[in-house]
This record gives structure tokens, C-alpha cells and sequence, in this order.
């Protein structure tokens, strides 16, 4: 069944944040995210434990790969992100300025990789897990981490309270949740691109779920 507000997905999320929007996503936005990194991580501690580089795709500032080689020193960490604005410096990991379309990666080179709230972002989704495809060693995983347009309100009202904006408050559920695209729909997308097996769960949370494709 077709959500009511998928038809503005097209025009909502296809490109990255700049300017005023991405000052407004890192100020009002992100900190509502609460302590879903450290939940995310908790779930991914047994490959990264195991990895030798991981790749956080749509990284902003690299907050979370941040996070990721001071929980695990022993790894190296990419943050790639098309803002200009989210590549000026001053973040724990050095981010790229990059597509998810056209990673600056050798192929087969990443043993995890993440995207948090950033492949809705990508213009082309499938190329952008095609690349993911080619950059991932065989045997690596994928983490898939969207908005959920079919969470339960209780963690939609959870989440939507969190942000330190009014209006990111006001258009949160129908602009940007409710208009997003589902866990399906992308794990249709990943096998298309090449991935054999994409496995759903969701934050007990907050309205995300979790796609992790190998």
C-alpha cells in the first residue's frame, strides 16, 4: 500500500543540506537523534570489532564515525558527505565531500559501512547502493538506518518532541517522516544492486528502522 505523503519524497529529501538548512539539522535536528548512535553501535559491536575500516556515508561533520574510532581506536574510519557546508573541517574523523553515487573508495575496500538518515538524501538510491555494493569487501556489511513512515506513534511523539525547532516540529510527521521511503522498498532496491540478503529490524525508540545488508 502507497503511504499517504510519498508522493512529495521526490521533492523533500533528494538533495544534501547547505547553508541555513544544514545549521539548522545540526543545531535542532541531530541532537534529537538522543543516544540512537550509541544503540546503532551496540547492535553493529560484533563487526566492528572485527573490521579494519568503516565507512560512514552521508556523515555530516562525522559525528558518529567520530564515535567509532574512540570506541574501537584500532580502526579506520571515512565519512563521506556531499555538503559543502558539513566539509569545512573541524570534526574527530577528516570528511570527504562525496556522492553516495560516486564514493571516493576502491572497490572491495570497506569491511562496514553505515548510512544514518542520508541514503533517503541520494538522488539515485540504487546507484548509491550499487556503490556501496562495489566499495563493501564480500563478506562486509551494510547498515541501512531511515525514518520509518509506519512507526507507532508513540515513537514518532518521542522523536518529534526532541527537536529544538518549532518548525522542523510542525513538518516532522507528514514532510518529513510520513514521506519517506520504507524499509521494503529499499531492501528491493539493495537485492536490484546486488546485495543478496537485506535483513529489517527497528529502533525500540524512536521511528527508525534498520535495513543490514550483506
Amino acid at each position: 500500500m502507497r503511504l499517504p505523503y510519498a508522493w512529495l519524497d521526490p521533492v523533500v529529501s533528494r538533495r544534501p543540506f547547505e547553508g541555513r538548512a544544514a545549521r539548522r539539522y545540526a543545531e535542532a535536528v541531530r541532537p534529537a537523534f538522543g543516544d540512537l548512535d550509541e544503540r546503532l553501535l551496540d547492535r553493529m559491536a560484533g563487526e566492528l570489532a572485527q573490521a579494519e575500516r568503516f565507512l560512514d556515508v552521508g556523515a555530516g561533520t562525522g559525528w558518529l564515525a567520530g564515535k567509532v574510532v574512540a570506541r574501537w581506536p584500532e580502526i579506520t574510519a571515512f565519512a563521506v558527505e556531499p555538503s559543502a557546508t558539513f566539509t569545512r573541517g573541524g570534526a574527530t574523523v577528516p570528511t570527504v565531500r562525496g556522492r553516495a553515487e560516486a564514493l571516493p573508495l576502491a572497490k572491495s575496500s570497506i569491511d562496514v559501512a553505515l548510512c544514518l538518515s542520508s541514503l533517503r538524501h541520494a538522488r539515485d538510491r540504487r546507484a548509491a547502493l550499487a556503490e556501496l555494493r562495489r566499495v563493501v569487501r564480500p563478506g562486509g556489511t551494510v547498515w541501512i538506518v531511515e525514518l520509518d513512515p509506519t512507526a507507532d506513534r508513540v515513537r514518532v511523539e518521542r522523536h518529534r518532541r526532541a527537536f529544538g525547532s518549532l518548525l522542523v516540529r510542525l513538518a516532522f510527521d507528514p514532510l518529513l517522516l510520513r514521506s519517506g521511503p520504507r524499509a521494503g522498498d529499499l531492501a528491493a532496491l539493495a537485492r536490484t544492486a546486488g546485495f543478496a540478503d537485506a535483513v529489517p529490524g527497528s529502533d525500540p525508540l524512536q521511528p527508525f528502522f534498520t535495513l543490514r545488508l550483506s
